[in-house]
């Protein structure tokens, strides 16, 4: 056979292979939406990050995968090496976490790290903005942010993943998935391992850091998760769900430019950062237009912090130096109701309740139990007025009760406390023929004072203050989301929120230490623009932008920190034959304060460069480098981020 004949034929071959797998199926039962729509259950509030756009653009954890979401800005608690987002201006206190619609953030504080959640075994990202369903149970001050995991569509279905990364970084995942006609198992593994980072050629050194690969900047994060369903009919559908993560990590020292006397001096390492849940969640259909749906869950969280006096990490002397663990878990369900009371209207309610308990000590020291029980009780009804025009109407009433809680100071017992809030919203939904839909939204939602808010002395830095009552937010927003045209989509948002009995830090109650008050009121006002245009079968791009203005009402002097006024995510992808893709992506954020004194970091821009070759056998190969310009940043003033980092990975469907 000659060159002029083969070549075309194993071009031919290239193409017939490279028709790779769809993007997984997403697990529906673990879904928590909004039905704006009462004829087709259609919900348009969320935002979704699906996982081809995760793998796209190559973000392992889901700190980097939430950035692809408009109104989302990266935030990073520099003195403990955590990951977090904003929503709008809402921290993760404020704006929960959910796998499933299962709780997962730590009861002790309401944060999670999200650098410890890996996205190899996600199907999707749903972010909920304000106007959030009232199902998702009390917190939800800001929204919520839902993981949809995995489901087998097929018989036999499956990924495998491996990957490294500059500075003696390595990745790995497994899933595999089984369906018959009744049942289905869904399995997942993966393993991220970080040995430290390449910071730029712009760091300036300072006595804690000389630049080069960041010091004590390792991390290992191991994830198994499984899924065993069972579907007897068509319309019931039974999960038992278990996911266990270990995750260990260093905190990189201080390396700014602060006075030495203000400078934090904190060598920091977490042996344990562990989590396990264990959920099951049901679907039975009771009549032709009614359903229940059942959650219960136990979600634990297990961490060791060891603190040292020195850069060695040898000696633990106090009060600086210390062994600190954490025991915590969640107890909880829910039963959710729905019904269609009509062809025009669907009405649904859900019951929330939860047990959490948080367990601390030092080594050496007592040990301290802090218990609280939180119930929600929830209602949407949703009217379709005209085929285009319907609304939504519902609320939750939470309360959330004080059952033990200790000064650990002094070791008494505190009395307990109640707390109750009350959050009404109703939403305006219009869709265009063919089009997107339009929306106008009001809603009123709240958050209790955790744990850590309400108790901890931080390391003798602040007083407690039991009696923190219930922040409150009311959201306006109107927009609109959908397809102009088959080669255009379009988001666009424009928002407004006020915040009442915002907790906020008072300094020097007594001198030198600061106390959390009621005393803050506040405003964020923005807008959210993004794009995704395909003019050509081989070219699509797309951009993301979000505008947000925080304001300190009470206190102007005391800065909003961790959120940029301007963010910027825009990305292409070319393909000049089938079997190639160029993906650069650029994200750009403007500064932001990082204390609340006004100390902050300046803007940047950082530029990203992904190559994917499709292979035979469904078989990807992708390189690049993130930061292509080796950008010298921070997010948090003195923690500076990596500088120039290259990446390979190999990705195998089957």
């Amino acid at each position: 056979m000659s060159q002029h004949t083969l070549f075309p034929l194993i071009f031919s071959v290239l193409l017939v292979s490279t028709q790779h797998a769809a993007e997984p199926e997403a697990f529906e039962l673990g879904e928590v939406v909004i039905t704006a729509n009462a004829e087709t259950g259609a919900d348009t509030m969320a935002s979704r990050i699906s996982a081809g756009s995760i793998r796209k653009f190559e973000r392992n954890d889901l700190s980097d995968a939430l950035r692809l979401s408009p109104g989302v800005v990266t935030n990073s608690n520099g003195p403990r090496n955590e990951s977090g987002v904003y929503v709008r201006g809402f921290d993760l206190r404020q704006t929960p976490v959910f796998i499933d619609g299962i709780p997962v953030y730590v009861p002790y504080d309401g944060y999670v790290d999200l650098a410890r959640f890996t996205t190899a075994d996600v199907a999707g990202i749903h972010v909920s903005k304000g106007f959030s369903s009232a199902t998702y149970g009390a917190n939800t001050l800001g929204g919520a942010i839902n993981i949809v995991t995995r489901k087998p569509e097929k018989s036999f279905e499956g990924d495998l993943l491996g990957g490294w990364m500059q500075q003696g970084g390595y990745q790995s995942a497994l899933n595999a998935g089984f369906r018959s006609e009744h049942w289905y198992l869904q399995l997942g593994g993966s393993f991220l391992s970080v040995h430290s980072y390449p910071m730029s050629k712009d760091f300036v050194p300072t006595p804690n850091e000389n630049g080069g690969s960041r010091k004590n900047a390792y991390r290992q994060d191991w994830r198994i998760s499984a899924k065993l369903g069972y579907m007897p009919n068509k319309t019931d559908e039974y999960a038992l769900g278990y996911i266990f993560q270990r995750g260990e990590k260093g905190n990189p020292v201080y390396a700014g430019t602060l006075p030495a006397a203000q400078q934090p001096r904190r060598f920091w390492q977490w042996p344990q950062w562990d989590k396990q849940t264990i959920y099951f969640i049901g679907h039975t259909q009771i009549t032709k237009n009614a359903y229940i749906k059942e959650r219960l869950y136990f979600d634990q969280f297990i961490n060791s912090l060891f603190a040292y006096n020195n850069a060695s990490y040898n000696t633990q002397n106090p009060p600086a130096g210390f062994q600190s663990y954490y025991d915590d878990y969640t107890l909880g369900g829910s039963l959710e109701f729905g019904t269609k009371l009509s062809t025009k209207n669907t009405l649904k309610t859900a019951l929330h309740g939860k047990f959490d308990r948080h367990k601390e000590h030092n080594a050496g020291a007592p040990y301290y139990t802090f218990e609280d029980t939180t119930y929600s009780f929830g209602l949407e009804d949703t009217h379709q007025f005209t085929s285009r025009f319907s609304t939504t109407v519902g609320g939750s009433y939470d309360r959330r009760s004080v059952i033990e809680a200790v000064d650990t100071n002094t070791g008494a017992a505190l009395g307990g406390k109640t707390f109750s809030a009350l959050n009404p919203q109703i939403g305006l939904f219009y869709k265009l023929p063919e089009h997107g839909t339009f929306h106008a939204t009001i809603a009123r939602k709240s958050r209790f004072p955790t744990i850590k808010d309400r108790y901890s002395y931080r390391l003798g830095a602040a007083i407690p203050n039991a009696n923190l009552q219930p922040e409150h937010a009311i959201h306006y927003d109107i927009g609109y989301d959908g397809d102009l045209t088959k080669k255009l989509s379009i988001h666009a948002s424009l928002f407004a929120t006020t915040v009442d009995n915002t907790i906020q830090r008072v300094d020097n109650v007594t001198p030198g230490v600061f106390q959390l008050q009621n005393i803050g009121k506040s405003r964020n006002l923005g807008t959210e623009l993004g794009f995704t245009y395909k003019p050509h079968s081989a070219i699509e791009f797309g951009t993301n932008y979000t505008y947000l203005d925080r304001k300190n009402i009470s206190q102007p002097n005391v800065k909003l920190i961790d959120t940029p006024r301007h963010s910027l995510f825009s990305w292409a992808d070319i393909r000049p034959v089938e079997w190639l893709s160029i993906i650069p992506s650029a994200e750009y954020n403007s500064s932001r304060w990082s204390l609340t004194t006004g100390q902050g970091v300046g803007a940047y821009a950082l530029l990203n460069l992904k190559i994917a070759i499709r292979l035979p056998g469904q078989t990807t190969l992708s390189f690049g480098a993130n930061n292509l310009c080796d950008r010298n940043y921070a997010l948090t003033e003195g923690y500076y981020l990596a500088g120039r980092t290259l990446f390979a990975n190999v990705q195998i469907k089957f």
